[in-house]
């Protein structure tokens, strides 16, 4: 082959280099590729973090998955891989997560939080990081509810209907409970379907949104009747006795918001604010009706307030504090089935605080319960209470007679949701074990030996939540949060029955039940 300056000449290097030359750059290369390969098996096997602790936005969003999870809050930088799958840190991994962890849990950082700081954003991704949630915080717009029916209307018992909230497709799925059958989906409801209440005749459904819309809907056409927007973050809901008043509890506006069932207009307002101490407005926790009461836990106030809708101008009659000890936060609440004692998780210093709300005193502080109490719902059997922990693989069994703990009872894992069938001779409670280890289980306890006596498991490794029992209590009702389906089971075979398509199901509520049980 010649060489030269022709266009279509090739020059080969051992053309142009000696052959010690060439030996030399072997052996020069083979070194660099060998120290190259070492140090990516190093990288990898250590996975060094920045010594000086400072990243960019773009390095968190790498870092955006379950096994490998780090979230941003104001400003700084924390590692939640460990957390990250019993905790809804999951959701936003890689993300600045500053507005969704403040409205969950107070305007300061947590110290318990503050042990997963690995560092903090550089100041450029600190700006831009500012101006990405400010882009976010403006409000949605305006919600179109509708429905689609899948069997012919008016061929449902509203009673018997089960509403399964599908969290991130705003809407609600509706099933008959008498023959396991979807009736109809009500979509357009709002940002994360959260919970509601039920009018004392079943007629009606009154669904509240995370974003802060409460959508009224007739069950027995599934049509939406109205909708009206109480806040921009709004958690729980209550219905008083008579049917007359709704309250919606926020985390912003931090109030109890009171509206006409009826037309949906909003009554009053009611300011959650220390006004002893000058404390910034509260969330609101939990809430519950008591007759023609409300009954709410100030979140991070530590005090609870009862509102009277019957006096004039909604007045707060009554007000306790000092619940809990300093740092401590009231998060949900449980009314027991004769409507006698209201119950509140008191976070922190894990414990339960009772009021008797006949005489409207304390009761007791429960001590000793499971890690992080979520008194949900609830469960009753006879004289015992069922709590779940977030925090430990545990419900705790509450002697009513006594207000002590009975026993810790080992489940799977950390709970969310226990339920029992409001029958005595229903000898079971059901709980899920979603932010446990096993998150895919579902435990159900004989109450009498306060045991684990079965394990189910719907679909392996996937999220299972909220068992609720059918009208009849034949059946049991489990959601299955990242496998969108709903799986049903026999009550007291707990055999599988059969499986319903739902788009990330999360809570469930039985019509018939909810309306006769007090606080729901």
């Amino acid at each position: 082959m010649e060489t030269g300056n022709d266009a279509t000449s090739t020059t080969f290097p051992e053309d142009s280099y000696s052959p010690g030359q060439i030996i030399v750059a072997v052996l020069i290369t083979a070194l660099a590729v060998a120290f190259g390969f070492s140090q990516t098996i190093k990288n990898t096997i250590f996975s060094v973090k920045n010594p000086e602790g400072i990243y960019t936005l773009k390095e968190v969003n790498t870092h955006n998955t379950p096994e490998d999870c780090w979230l941003v809050v104001d400003g700084f930088v924390f590692d939640l891989t460990s957390e990250s799958k019993k905790h809804p840190a999951m959701f936003s991994c890689g993300t600045d997560g500053s507005a969704n962890y403040h409205k969950n849990h107070g305007p300061t950082i947590r110290d318990r939080m503050m042990v997963f700081r690995i560092g903090e954003l550089d100041e450029e991704s600190k700006v831009r990081a500012k101006e990405l949630a400010g882009a976010s915080s403006e409000l949605g717009a305006a919600i179109t509810p509708v429905s689609t029916l899948f069997v012919e209307r008016g061929t449902w018992n509203p009673l018997d209907l089960m509403i399964v909230m599908e969290r991130d497709n705003r809407s609600l799925l509706v099933i008959d409970g008498k023959t396991n059958t979807p009736v109809g989906r009500v979509s357009d409801i709002g940002s994360l379907v959260h919970t509601q209440v039920f009018s004392p005749d079943g007629i009606f459904v009154y669904h509240i949104s995370r974003d802060g819309w409460l959508t009224k809907i007739d069950l027995r056409t599934l049509e939406p009747v109205g909708v009206v927007r109480v806040g921009t973050d709004s958690r729980g809901t209550a219905i008083t006795d008579s049917g007359t008043y709704i309250a919606v509890g926020n985390y912003e506006p931090r109030e109890v918001v009171i509206v006409d069932a009826s037309s949906l207009s909003i009554v009053t307002r009611i300011a959650l604010v220390d006004t002893m101490n000058g404390v910034t407005a509260s969330r609101a926790g939990g809430l519950v009706e008591r007759g023609e009461k409300f009954i709410v836990s100030l979140k991070d106030a530590r005090s609870v307030w009862v509102i009277d809708t019957e006096n004039r101008g909604m007045p707060v009659t009554q007000q306790f504090w000092d619940i809990g000890e300093e740092g401590d936060i009231l998060h949900d609440a449980f009314l027991t089935l004769d409507g006698n004692y209201f119950l509140t998780a008191v976070q922190g210093s894990d414990r339960v605080w009772v009021l008797d709300t006949q005489a409207w005193e304390v009761t007791a502080e429960v001590t000793g319960v499971g890690k992080t109490p979520h008194t949900g719902p609830g469960a009753m059997w006879g004289n015992t209470i069922f709590v779940p922990s977030l925090k430990q693989d545990v419900i705790t069994a509450i002697d009513m007679r006594t207000w002590k703990v009975q026993k810790l009872i080992e489940t799977g894992g950390a709970g969310l949701f226990v339920r029992g069938y409001p029958d005595a001779s229903y000898p079971y409670v059901w709980t899920d074990t979603a932010f446990g280890t096993k998150q895919d289980e579902i435990d159900v306890i004989d109450v009498e030996t306060l045991t684990v006596i079965k394990k189910i498991v719907p679909m392996p490794e996937k999220r299972a939540v909220h068992p609720e029992f059918t009208r009849d209590g034949r059946f049991v009702y489990v959601a299955v949060w990242g496998g969108d389906k709903i799986y049903i089971y026999d009550a007291h075979t707990f055999e599988e029955v059969s499986t319903i398509d739902a788009i990330t199901p999360t809570g469930i509520s039985n019509v018939g039940l909810r309306i006769e049980e007090p606080g729901l």
